[in-house]
């Protein structure tokens, strides 16, 4: 089979990186790669990245900069999580889309040029990671984010919502021990009050 057959064998929107072909030779991975971005077959995302692109009626759906960022983390075998103005914005704390995500691993640290954004993994102390929950840990780096002397009624109301909404009672208790005390006085009081 040649490597062309191979990658059209996957489903539309699957994320290639070049060492996922390790079993050919590079120049020939290279080359093939090279020759399906020309065709139109493949989208170069960055170097050594490639699209398999979904096609709809108003053209290529690319994926977003989160999915790319999972892309990584699953071929680096890390945890990555959106970090400071990222984390900002996923939580909805601002419609601001920011021109360079940010993002916290704990695998290799290293800056991704994409075609209009630069993509940030920093590499985080182990306490980052050590949250059980999902959005615990988004909700810790957004705080952070805007500052303990910045929050305002605004932001303890959206907090609430997020929570509220995104239940996970069962992490909870372990989760918020691993905040800072201010953002504990924030969290504490919504999740006391949570009844399933």
């Amino acid at each position: 089979m040649t490597l062309k057959e191979r990658i059209l064998r996957h489903k539309h929107g699957k994320i290639f990186f070049i060492d996922y072909f390790s079993d050919y030779k590079d120049d020939y991975v290279k080359n093939t790669l090279s020759v399906m971005e020309k065709e139109g077959v493949l989208i170069r995302l960055a170097p050594g990245m490639y699209y398999l692109p979904i096609q709809s009626r108003l053209g290529v759906l690319y994926p977003s900069v989160d999915e790319i960022v999972q892309a990584i983390a699953k071929r680096d075998h890390a945890t990555i999580m959106p970090s400071a103005n990222t984390a900002l914005h996923q939580l909805g704390f601002t419609t601001q889309v920011p021109m360079n995500y940010e993002y916290l691993t704990n695998g290799a640290a290293r800056i991704v040029h994409l075609e209009h954004n630069t993509v940030r993994l920093k590499h985080g102390v182990a306490s980052n990671f050590a949250y059980r929950g999902k959005l615990m840990p988004l909700l810790h780096q957004a705080l952070q984010a805007i500052g303990k002397v910045n929050v305002t009624d605004e932001n303890k109301a959206h907090t609430a919502h997020l929570l509220l909404a995104n239940p996970e009672p069962r992490t909870w208790k372990h989760d918020v021990r691993l905040m800072p005390a201010w953002e504990r006085a924030i969290v504490e009081p919504i999740i006391k009050n949570y009844h399933e």
